[in-house]
């Protein structure tokens, strides 16, 4: 039995066995483009479909799990049609005649370094968000939705980091419960799974090792323990 310690905001237990959400990851390469006002034209589509949908995403939430567990919607909204964004968004895409999926890729790149060493944890934070909202533009550009995987029992769904419309996905009655490596006590995600009823244990740290994939164990969120019976 290995026992591996973490953090949680819950105070619920669930059995189930091991699996990672394996996240696909959309890496925009540099390609040159030789209508920079076409591309922005499809950055702005895509930048106002998504805030759209993170509106849509915002009531859902709110009404499964409250508004204060879905204000990292109107959040990541904000961030989205942040007019410096779009600014830099269209400054790269003049300058280096390159796609738009490449410049959201860049500019999120130098505003989450902005908010990462402004001193702030909370703006740290907050860094992440910046490659989440930039993750549902590129997406929406290149045409790709994002899937949650099948699953036909029981599960303790493991991964890195997860982001709040993952967690909004995770509505399989088969999902036991949630372990990440990175600290998501005081965020909103935690906040979320919580409103979902969905057990979540956080800053696990990279004893939570993939693997572990398959093994049954158990989530504790009374202690903050995740306990895999290998």
């Amino acid at each position: 039995m290995i026992v591996i310690h973490g953090k949680s905001i819950s105070d619920k237990k669930a059995d189930g066995t091991i699996t990672f959400y394996r996240r696909d990851v959309f890496e925009p390469l540099l390609e040159h483009r030789d209508d920079p006002i076409a591309e922005y034209e499809r950055f702005v589509r895509a930048r106002d479909t998504s805030s759209e949908e993170l509106d849509m995403l915002f009531e859902i939430a709110s009404k499964k799990a409250g508004t204060q567990a879905a204000g990292i919607f109107e959040i990541q909204k904000m961030m989205i049609e942040d007019k410096d964004f779009s600014g830099l968004v269209s400054g790269l895409i003049r300058s280096q005649k390159c796609s738009a999926e490449f410049a959201v890729k860049c500019a999120a790149k130098i505003f989450s370094d902005l908010l990462r060493f402004s001193g702030s944890e909370y703006m740290a934070q907050r860094s992440e968000d910046i490659f989440f909202t930039a993750d549902r533009i590129i997406r929406k550009l290149a045409g790709v939705e994002k899937r949650l995987g099948h699953y036909d029992k029981n599960v303790i769904v493991c991964s890195e980091i997860l982001s709040s419309s993952d967690i909004l996905l995770m509505q399989s009655p088969f999902i036991a419960a949630i372990a990440v490596k990175k600290d998501a006590e005081m965020s909103h995600c935690a906040q979320l799974a919580e409103g979902l009823g969905i057990p979540l244990i956080s800053d696990l740290g990279d004893k939570l090792e993939r693997h572990y994939e398959g093994c049954d164990a158990s989530v504790d969120c009374t202690t903050g323990m995740l306990i895999i019976k290998n």
